[in-house]
């Protein structure tokens, strides 16, 4: 029944409880008829209420009421949590980029909910010096803006040379740099005299980014509390599963970790041999083994811990429109699996080893997408990082 469950309630209270009967009358106003009017508390005595749990139980012979109750936090009326994570990062196809973008922002707000889009410097001035309408759109939005880095950024495996040899210190100097100044793509180095990294970010929106992460787990200790200082407030330790059911607010440097308890990102299929990406094969012969809907609620349906889990649904912006590999690895990369970096000057005019998805593939992502987006903003509390921090800050006393 999920949120459309119908909660019987009886309000008793003694108006001596209350500064004054003005007070109590406020907090009905407030609290209480706001829900009455969703359909979500109704007004009943004692009596009715027996009356009802009474008929309830005749008509669920056998069935633990507490059962239902675990549908949805008796605290939150939450199901799950859901975050609709996007990483943005296709600055070879910039308008391409930009059309999808637009397209998720539609989406999110016909449901009324928000997206949780991942930005990198070199993105954001590919978007401000070809399709400014999406940053204003972004803005206008409400969106939640987080951060992360792409190569040749040196919190990148393999892109780090110039942190070797340093202290710790001068690895929080030299990083500081990275995230002030803007990052040349063509070598690595830093243009000084241009903002840039999560600097820029925070001076385009407005405010610092919420998320920000090292890929690296060499340079973590050094570099997140960088991150604290500049404001990002959550990082990643894991990206699709990792979170303790016991404690789901796990602190680092100050950052929140954030919680993820399964995604709906990839997973394995009879007669596969790995965990694949389900818009890679929706359109497929083994398209119905990979309906996120679909394994949203098989996910759901094996959660079976007291509190709601934290879900994450992970997507890159490319993968609505190209097929087979990241556009910029062959900039950066010299093999495939990306393990081999190139050394600079970097080629920005490489070849593009993704190919475009057909209008078909296409239409049969963003279907499979905008139905999670539906399903999760009528059943779900869909969440943002920003909302997590929130939630975190709250249980741990502090806010």
């Amino acid at each position: 029944m999920g949120k459309r469950l119908l909660v019987l309630a009886f309000l008793a209270v003694s108006l001596g409880t209350f500064a004054s009967e003005a007070v109590l009358l406020f907090a009905i106003g407030v609290h209480v008829e706001p829900l009455v009017g969703e359909g979500r508390i109704r007004w009943a005595t004692f009596s009715e209420m027996a009356d009802a749990f009474t008929a309830w139980e005749e008509t669920h012979p056998g069935v633990d009421p507490r059962g239902v109750i675990r549908e949805e936090s008796p605290e939150t009326g939450c199901r799950g949590y859901i975050t609709f994570v996007v990483n943005v990062h296709d600055f070879v196809n910039v308008d391409e980029s930009a059309d999808t973008l637009l397209r998720l922002i539609g989406i999110f707000e016909r449901y009324g909910v928000r997206g949780d889009f991942y930005l990198t410097g070199p993105q954001v001035y590919a978007y401000l010096e070809h399709r400014p309408d999406v940053i204003a759109r972004l803005k206008d939005s409400g969106m939640t803006i987080s951060y992360h880095v792409r190569p040749p950024h040196p919190a990148i495996p393999g892109f780090d040379r110039v942190l070797s040899g340093l202290s710790p210190d001068e690895v929080r100097e030299v990083f500081r740099d990275y995230e002030t100044y803007r990052l040349d793509l063509r070598t690595g180095g830093l243009l000084r005299d241009q903002p840039g990294g999560f600097t820029l970010l925070t001076q385009i929106f407005g405010h610092p980014p919420v998320v920000a992460s090292v890929p690296s787990p060499k340079w973590r200790d050094a570099i997140l509390p960088v991150y604290a200082e500049l404001g990002a407030r959550m990082t990643l330790l894991y990206h699709e599963t990792g979170t303790d059911p016991a404690e789901p607010f796990q602190w680092v440097h100050g950052l929140l970790v954030r919680p993820s308890d399964f995604s709906i990102t990839r997973w394995r299929a009879p007669g596969t041999q790995k965990e694949l990406f389900w818009w890679n094969m929706i359109s497929g012969p083994l398209g119905k083994f990979y309906d996120p809907l679909e394994r949203l609620h098989e996910e759901l349906s094996r959660w079976n811990y007291p509190r709601p889990p934290f879900i994450t649904v992970l997507i890159h912006e490319n993968n609505f429109y190209r097929k087979g590999y990241t556009p910029w690895l062959s900039i950066f990369y010299r093999d495939i699996k990306r393990r081999i970096p190139r050394e600079p000057p970097y080629d920005l005019d490489a070849p593009d080893p993704s190919s475009p998805r057909s209008p078909e593939e296409r239409e049969a992502i963003w279907r499979a997408y905008e139905a999670l987006v539906a399903y999760a903003a009528e059943n779900l509390c869909v969440v943002t990082s920003e909302d997590i921090v929130r939630m975190a800050t709250a249980a741990s006393g502090s806010g």
